[in-house]
């Protein structure tokens, strides 16, 4: 997703500009499709979206790995926009619901709002704002 991102950026250095990047992020079952093998730091992991043939451990390992990957993306983004000068930069990440993980005997999300619990309820989010925001 970052290719040509750097391009995109320098043809608009005069210009207000906003990004949108969508990932797949967390988003279960298929875990294990969200992030390269390189990322797979938690083993055992569950390969396959049928989690009745997954340990809890090997569910959470995979989703493990996905935020590892979720989170050296985002380092990737900050660090393209801090070799930015031309732009005034922000980052806001922003899951779109919260994943139950075997809490309760649940996985995944999409549980009416007023059942659901909190683990699909509390949305994950991170901001960050380069200096040129603090002058």
């Amino acid at each position: 997703m970052l290719g040509g991102l750097q391009g995109y950026i320098s043809t608009h250095k005069n210009q207000d500009i906003l990004i949108v990047l969508h990932m797949m992020g967390s988003h279960g079952p298929a875990y294990y499709k969200r992030y390269p093998k390189a990322f797979e730091k938690f083993t055992p992991t569950c390969k396959t979206n049928q989690f009745s043939k997954c340990s809890n451990e090997m569910i959470n390992n995979a989703y493990d790995n996905t935020i590892v990957y979720t989170d050296y993306f985002l380092s990737q983004v900050i660090a393209l926009l801090k070799k930015n000068q031309t732009h005034q930069s922000a980052v806001l990440y922003m899951s779109d619901h919260g994943e139950s993980l075997g809490e309760k005997g649940l996985y995944l999300h999409g549980m009416p709002y007023f059942i659901a619990p909190k683990e699909q309820t509390h949305v994950p989010s991170i901001a960050w704002f380069d200096k040129q925001f603090s002058k």
